[in-house]
């Protein structure tokens, strides 16, 4: 393989032998041609990594790494560090890009080169085959920047989220301690004074279901409230964007609070549903 590509797919994949194909494909189907794979298998017990190596030898474009299981963050942190391309694309093993998503981009990002984190909107795939366009924050609603107070209120849709690799130089990499590494990873962005922008249009697939990481709203919560108060430790925030994260956090801690009471009478799932039927009600 020769030339420097203009996008990196990376992909963490552990235990994704039931998604990985598709995932793949979602990838190879895409109308800009311009890209490299990278996944890496993160000590899979089941056959991903035999999968995805013969992925690999249909396209010269995919490369496959193993390493012993490091957690998502470190799968991306070993993906990163292996790509060619300036332009980083974020996609989980269970999750698609629809297939303008990098030809949409690619024109997006040229507008606005003085931005470094580029993200979109989608879709949510369930386990009953409900397809929900992704309710945003009215923050995250139209393609002017967002700035830190609108990240601590509520994280953009980040699936196929693509971001400079000087991003990632920056911030250190993805914590490999910290359950929800890729809202630590965007808000360290925005304190090191990234831009970003947001392209209004659908362009991947969140499929959710109660066996991901991300089910766990408890903890993922929590993650949060731990990510808003290490970026306060950094000395980082401007002293408006100080007061924000205070608020946030106090929204996060009564949240947490919340989803334990309604919790024991409702029990997570249906915690969940509420929670959404009321943003969605009251965005």
């Amino acid at each position: 393989m020769t030339g420097t590509p203009r996008f990196s797919v990376t992909i963490p994949a552990y235990n994704a032998q039931d998604t990985l194909a598709e995932t793949v494909e979602s990838v190879r189907a895409q109308t800009f041609k311009d890209w490299e794979l990278v996944i890496v298998d993160d000590g899979s017990t089941d056959s991903t990594r035999e999968l995805a190596e013969s992925l690999a030898r249909e396209d010269p474009r995919i490369r496959v790494i193993s390493q012993e299981n490091r957690g998502s963050g470190g799968a991306y942190n070993t993906a990163v560090r292996n790509t060619r391309a300036d332009l980083i694309v974020m996609l989980s093993a269970d999750d698609l890009l629809l297939p303008e998503h990098l030809a949409q981009f690619d024109a997006f990002i040229a507008q606005n080169p003085d931005a470094a984190i580029f993200s979109s909107t989608g879709y949510y795939d369930y386990d009953d085959g409900v397809r929900e366009l992704c309710s945003l924050h009215k923050a995250w609603a139209d393609e002017s920047t967002c700035m830190m107070p609108d990240l601590l209120r509520a994280c953009f849709f980040d699936m196929g989220t693509v971001y400079r690799k000087e991003v990632f130089d920056a911030v250190g990499g993805f914590r490999e301690d910290i359950f929800a590494e890729d809202y630590l990873f965007w808000v360290l962005a925005f304190a090191h004074g990234y831009r970003h922008r947001h392209l209004d249009l659908p362009l991947a697939i969140h499929r959710r279901n109660s066996g991901q990481k991300s089910a766990n709203a408890i903890l993922v919560r929590q993650s949060e409230l731990r990510t808003i108060r290490e970026v306060m430790a950094t000395g980082l925030l401007a002293p408006s964007d100080y007061r924000a994260a205070e608020r946030a956090a106090r929204q996060r801690s009564f949240n947490i609070f919340v989803r334990r009471v309604l919790g024991v009478f409702l029990g997570a799932a249906g915690t969940t549903r509420l929670i959404n039927r009321i943003r969605r009600r009251h965005p």
